[in-house]
């Protein structure tokens, strides 16, 4: 099988491209010096002038390969990279790892090849995209599509980024709207060969007998471990299995007995405790990509370069998190998941807090990438984009106001949303660039108090109704600051004044400073603390206090 002529030119163009002109800047490299996150995304060839106005420590993706858009080197705009540099802002590249065309390849066979299949082996069309031309799922198993993607890769650090963002890297697994998402995807003969050596490395003392017992398989069709995982007709075929159990339509039916072995992948999420076949083979792979890329970069341009992706993964310098419906981060009667922009006919409800969606989301990522930073981002298209876009100017505010807040205040980042690639009105036609620069001063000018902090253990109970409290800890000072978001909203905010805030703490502060970004400078609030025990009193809180003891 030959590769396409795309991936031919990418594979001479990462050998040949010359190195980014000197001179520049050098951007910061270390995540947990970002407090200001932005997300704006171009094509390729593609500049967003925003950025240097808003001038973040980094964008989540300054530029995203897709479909051929991006083979080869001269399809891109490195020279931006200096100007990125220039401002002290970290650049990442980044591409779809899922979505495909049968355009990106020079043949059908080559296409089909790059492909999910189902059950059945039949090639999965994912038309609820509703793009003009048929689009596919890459095949994450097939080693020639994981080159594939490391392709375009090579050809981004050889132009100067600063780092990679891997957008949907586990997608090609729910079925589409064919099979009503249940599942039926990624059964092609390079998964069902995995699948082969995953049983036999689990189950290294099976007999044939154990087999049949335990997962009802037939002497005609059994693992074994004298013929190569990847000989499907002598070996164990899961597709056959599932056809004979008549679950080839529905092959994660519980009446199935190795559905659990298989696993249920779970889009933009790979849990630390999922040790099933799917997962440990994806998180293989993408270990495999990271660990790639991470020496290319070192290799060729003795540089460390950053590695991010939607969702929660491990293995990356910092978690980029999609917010978008039908997520798996709250449990909600429609399946719906986290309300992440929550509206209310057509205004935002800026009475519903979030704090719980947010810790959960820095708790599984702990759990899942360790202590790395955790940034979410209003994902699109989706509705939840469209709320926010929908939103009156002074609601949209409103939200960065509550909400980018919340965030700040239970140890993740907002990424301040200034541009995508589907035509949405951006910041600046939205009225909203003149907010975003003055208001992410103030955490620019009080980095020190949002780097790298953890929910601390103790409660915190604030005084005053329709107030979200939060105790942050600082890993390595053990600074800490308590951190007041104000819920009480309206079609816009209610201040709330005169309330005290009680903390147990270990220790007693020596002194109590208030910042906040709703007024200038720092007030001195009265308190009283005894043996651990502190009571501070609030002026006034509209949006957002910040308490640092």
């Amino acid at each position: 099988m030959r590769w396409s002529a795309g991936i031919v030119a990418v594979a001479l163009a990462a050998s040949t491209q010359a190195a980014p002109a000197m001179g520049a800047t050098a951007a910061p490299l270390r995540p947990v010096d970002f407090i200001v996150y932005g997300f704006s995304q171009s094509d390729v060839d593609q500049e967003d002038p925003q950025v240097y106005e808003l001038d973040p420590d980094t964008t989540i993706r300054a530029i995203g390969k897709w479909s051929t858009a991006g083979d080869e080197a001269s399809d891109y705009n490195f020279a931006q990279i200096g100007r990125y540099h220039a401002k002290g802002i970290n650049f990442m590249g980044s591409g779809t790892a899922s979505i495909i065309f049968a355009k990106d390849f020079a043949t059908t066979e080559i296409f089909d090849d790059m492909s999910t299949r189902d059950a059945d082996g039949n090639l999965v069309p994912h038309d609820e995209f509703g793009f003009p031309e048929p689009a596919r799922r890459g095949n994450i198993f097939n080693p020639r599509y994981r080159e594939y993607l490391l392709s375009w890769a090579r050809i981004q650090v050889d132009g100067g980024v600063d780092g990679l963002n891997f957008d949907e890297i586990n997608a090609g697994f729910s079925g589409g709207l064919k099979y009503g998402f249940n599942g039926n995807e990624g059964f092609d003969d390079y998964a069902i060969a995995d699948f082969n050596r995953y049983l036999l490395a689990k189950y290294p003392a099976y007999t044939a007998a154990d087999w049949k017992s335990r997962f009802g398989m037939t002497d005609d069709n059994i693992v074994r471990r004298d013929v190569p995982a990847g000989d499907l007709a002598a070996n164990f075929n899961y597709r056959d299995y599932l056809r004979a159990g008549g679950w080839n339509l529905d092959p994660l039916n519980r009446a199935n007995p190795l559905a659990a072995e298989w696993g249920r992948v779970v889009a933009n999420r790979m849990y630390a405790e999922d040790t099933s076949f799917t997962a440990t083979y994806i998180r293989r792979y993408w270990k495999g990509m990271v660990d790639e890329m991470r020496a290319y970069a070192w290799r060729t341009a003795h540089k460390r370069i950053l590695i991010s992706s939607n969702g929660l993964w491990p293995y990356v310098d910092f978690n980029s998190v999609g917010m978008y419906p039908w997520n798996p981060d709250e449990q909600t009667p429609d399946f719906r998941g986290a309300d992440y922009v929550p509206v209310v006919d057509g205004h935002l409800n800026g009475a519903k807090s979030l704090q719980s969606q947010y810790r959960y989301l820095k708790d599984q990522s702990a759990r899942i990438a360790g202590n790395v930073p955790v940034v979410v981002f209003i994902d699109w298209p989706s509705d939840m984009m469209t709320n926010y876009l929908n939103l009156p100017l002074q609601e949209k505010k409103d939200y960065w106001q509550i909400f980018g807040a919340e965030a700040y205040a239970n140890g993740i980042f907002p990424s301040f949303h200034l541009k995508d690639t589907v035509g949405s009105p951006t910041a600046t036609d939205l009225g909203m660039m003149d907010f975003f620069k003055t208001y992410t001063r103030f955490y620019k000018d009080h980095r020190e108090l949002f780097k790298d902090n953890a929910v601390g253990a103790q409660a915190v109970r604030a005084g005053a109704a329709n107030v979200s409290a939060s105790l942050l800890v600082q890993r390595g000072t053990g600074k800490r600051s308590i951190h007041l978001v104000n819920h009480n909203y309206a079609q816009g905010i209610v201040p709330q004044s005169g309330f005290t805030v009680e903390a147990d703490l270990a220790s007693c502060p020596r002194r109590v400073t208030m910042v906040s970004p709703d007024f200038t400078g720092s007030k001195s609030p009265s308190f009283s603390c005894r043996q651990g025990k502190l009571r501070v009193t609030v002026d006034r809180l509209d949006y957002y206090n910040v308490i640092s003891l």
